[in-house]
């Protein structure tokens, strides 16, 4: 009888045990009062981010140095995997039709990127003159010193002699010049 009664236990146990997440995870059901749909779904997709914290972390996006481009990157990469906490335009047409990828293998595409990541949600959060007035000009910056590091590539097994490599460099920075001034002008 003690074994089979413990036996009844233990699985009474298990039962309760499996079910329980599951009875937690069940919505509770509100008639008339409580949250709208939509304030649930909001809720349910993460906590909102305040204003001045998303403009805060736009900025360390969006400034010079290798610090930025890195944590760049990295949101970058959780937005492809599927977040994007701070609810930021990730969209790019590159660069419009200039060419990204230039010969010798430099490579303006992450460039372009970053720049249009810059431009649409400043645009979006402050407005088209805050935008112009105090972003513009630190964001083509930027897109200026992440091409000129586009031009710094040199492949570990480089086919090209160094004489043919130093103009093929020349060459980059000074797409990377005219880019810049594009940018500058019609922005």
């Amino acid at each position: 009888m003690r074994t089979s009664f413990g036996g009844v236990v233990l699985a009474g146990v298990l039962a309760l045990g499996t079910a329980a997440p599951a009875l937690a995870a069940a919505p509770a059901k509100t008639v008339g009062t409580g949250p709208s749909r939509a304030v649930q779904q909001a809720a349910a997709a993460g906590p909102a981010v305040g204003g001045a914290y998303r403009l805060k972390k736009l900025k360390s996006l969006t400034s010079k140095g290798q610090a930025s481009q890195d944590a760049w990157f990295k949101y970058l990469g959780l937005y492809r995997s599927g977040s994007n906490y701070f609810r930021f335009n990730w969209s790019t047409n590159g660069c419009n039709s200039s060419p990204e990828k230039l010969p010798g293998g430099y490579d303006f595409t992450y460039s372009c990127h970053r720049h249009d990541f810059g431009y649409r949600n400043y645009k979006t959060i402050v407005g088209k003159p805050a935008w112009r007035r105090d972003h513009k000009k630190r964001i083509d910056d930027v897109f200026l010193q992440d091409m000129r590091k586009a031009c710094q590539y040199k492949p570990w097994a480089d086919p090209l002699t160094p004489a043919m490599r130093k103009k093929m460099k020349a060459a980059c920075l000074k797409t990377a010049d005219k880019y810049y001034a594009a940018v500058r002008v019609a922005g």
